[in-house]
């Protein structure tokens, strides 16, 4: 009984640490709506310390939750190599906007600070079991990596080449939005739109360039594995079950045994 009581508690502690992380979540989604908001419409002033401070207490609230997590695990160093990209998105965006100041690039600074914040966020995401399930398809922690390098190139480098570009009077890139996109085709590489017209916006797209190829060729054989190995999961669940039914006719289990069984084999 006392173990029955034990496990109903245990039960409904993690159930309110899973409600306490889809709240932080959601308030990380409305801080991150501010974020665009004020950079878009490049307020001054008070509304900005108010958006600094609600921001950091949500990125108070996101590290509060991350050491709950990482107190929980019972690898520690495996959990923070593990959820490593989730520090940089801890970062208060009132950082980002002390060196846009100083260098004098206020919304290249906030845009790549909006953009590490999604990274504290997936957590939330990888609650949902369908999505958990799902993901084991395509080879899980792996493809969630190989996304991360994707983003974190995609952002760094836009970044970048946005800096390197945009004090050219030659250059089409004018905004963090045209650095992105251009950063996206070159990663693609489906590259159409206009040359870079500086030598260190050249060699950040050769660069980009090659790193595109091998995330590519990672993620399409990552996934070729994660099929062939659910594929081959999935025949021998067939197998296993087939089997379960073959001694339930013959009266060799109770029912009751095979639907445990059955529910087993789906967990």
């Amino acid at each position: 009984m006392e173990d029955l009581l034990l496990s109903c508690r245990s039960y409904e502690m993690a159930l309110e640490r899973k409600r306490g992380d889809i709240l932080i979540g959601f308030a990380s989604l409305v801080d991150i709506t501010v974020l665009i908001s004020m950079s878009a419409s490049l307020s001054t002033g008070a509304w900005n310390y108010l958006v600094y401070a609600f921001d950091a207490l949500v990125v108070a609230f996101i590290i509060f939750s991350y050491c709950r997590r990482l107190k929980e695990s019972q690898q520690w160093r495996k959990y923070v190599i593990r959820s490593w990209y989730e520090i940089l998105g801890m970062i208060p965006i009132v950082f980002f906007a002390f060196a846009g100041q100083l260098s004098n690039d206020y919304v290249g600074y906030i845009t790549l600070g909006i953009m590490l914040r999604l990274l504290a966020i997936l957590y939330v995401i990888r609650l949902s079991r369908s999505i958990e399930n799902r993901s084991r398809i395509f080879g899980n922690q792996t493809v969630l990596q190989i996304f991360i390098i994707f983003f974190l190139t995609l952002t760094v480098a836009s970044f970048l080449f946005y800096r390197a570009e945009r004090s050219d009077v030659n250059s089409q890139i004018t905004s963090m939005g045209d650095a992105l996109w251009w950063t996206l085709q070159t990663t693609t590489t489906s590259t159409f739109g206009p040359n870079a017209a500086t030598t260190e916006g050249r060699i950040i797209g050769g660069v980009i360039m090659l790193v595109g190829i091998g995330i590519t060729g990672a993620f399409i054989s990552t996934l070729a594995s994660g099929l062939t190995r659910s594929r081959t999961s999935s025949t021998s669940e067939k197998e296993v079950k087939t089997i379960l039914k073959l001694r339930l006719a013959k009266g060799e289990i109770t029912k009751e045994t095979y639907l445990d069984l059955l529910r087993l084999l789906s967990d």
